[in-house]
């Protein structure tokens, strides 16, 4: 990766993981607040002021929102400096792929059995 076009390829891929990081970190920050808000509630209980719990479900949702973000950046790095790009392509698209579904299908099952409750 040498050369001028090697690295603006990198550069372009990390700029197509930087694009995709965005909707998946807020996936990830959606999708983890019904466990967030069970988990917290089932530790201090219903005794604290909603402003409180809120605080509290905030700084918790940042830990899986950052490290999705942090993830799929990782994975156009790695791909932007692979040396079989086709095989490199495949696992960041399956890696995004993955990184993105998971909050939508375990996070919206979790919306559903919250609200259903």
């Amino acid at each position: 990766m040498a050369t001028s076009k090697g690295r603006s390829k990198a550069v372009l891929r990390f700029f197509i993981a930087h694009g995709l990081a965005y909707p998946i970190a807020i996936a990830w920050a959606f999708g983890s607040i019904p466990a967030l808000v069970i988990g917290i509630a089932s530790r201090v209980g219903t005794s604290l002021e909603d402003a409180d719990i809120a605080h509290r479900v905030l700084v918790a949702v940042a830990w899986p929102t950052g490290a999705a973000f942090l993830l799929a950046h990782l994975g156009g790095i790695l791909w932007g400096f692979a040396g079989d790009e086709v095989r490199a392509k495949r696992r960041f698209f399956t890696g995004m792929a993955v990184l993105g579904g998971v909050p939508v299908v375990l996070g919206g099952a979790s919306w559903i059995w919250l609200m259903t409750r």
